[in-house]
């Protein structure tokens, strides 16, 4: 009897070592780095100031004014459909200082890249989000915005599949886009000074002046 209660008592003991053990070795064992197989993507995101909603995709224009972004992200359950950017961007304060001429449009712009132990590829480090204000041509789209911070590149569909070459694996995949240049800049509101030509336009009337004086007098000596 006394073999059977000694080995009872060493398998309840086993069992409760292994029942306090399994917690603490599922956490220890629970993966650290990027799930290498997970799908991951860049999905466009649209906001009103208070919150983010998904984007029909980033060949819309937008209007002046408008809130828009990016976000990469892992989606374990549906390809396209990763987080949100973690930044609630408000138009005013990104763009409150900037100004848009005719034919131009204020864009406030956020591009999140993701984080680095939930959705980066292993060995990828994810740059820094960035929050800016794009002054671009009425015309501009959504991936023209976003391709003023660095090269974007698309499949055939139009989906974004690197921004400024990221992440590393899709950097030469696809086609980039070309950001319209004719007049975009980043927090900046696009208008060179008038000032040299100004400056310029008043030399060519000191010349002129000027000849018109000495012909003159040799008119006069004539």
């Amino acid at each position: 009897m006394r073999p059977f209660i000694r080995s009872l008592s060493v398998t309840c003991g086993t069992i409760a070592v292994a029942l306090i053990l399994a917690p603490l070795t599922a956490a220890h064992a629970s993966p650290t780095d990027p799930d290498p197989n997970a799908p991951r993507s860049w999905t466009f995101w649209q906001s009103d100031g208070l919150a983010w909603t998904a984007g029909p995709d980033g060949q819309s224009t937008p209007k002046d004014g408008a809130v828009i972004g990016w976000r990469f992200a892992a989606s374990p359950d549906a390809p396209g459909e990763g987080d949100s950017p973690r930044e609630m961007v408000a138009f005013d304060q990104v763009c409150g200082k900037d100004k848009a001429q005719s034919g131009q449009k204020r864009i406030a712009l956020a591009v999140d890249y993701g984080d680095a132990e939930v959705d980066a590829y292993p060995g990828d480090t994810p740059p820094k989000a960035v929050v800016k204000c794009v002054v671009a041509p009425d015309t501009a789209t959504s991936l023209q915005v976003l391709s003023t911070i660095g090269a974007s590149r698309v499949d055939g569909k139009g989906v974004v599949l690197a921004v400024s070459d990221y992440p590393a694996k899709a950097k030469d995949s696809g086609t980039a886009v070309a950001a319209d240049t004719a007049s975009a800049s980043g927090g900046d509101s696009g208008g060179g000074s008038s000032l040299p030509l100004i400056l310029g336009g008043a030399g060519a009337l000191v010349v002129i002046a000027g000849a018109g004086v000495l012909l003159a007098r040799r008119r006069t000596k004539a």
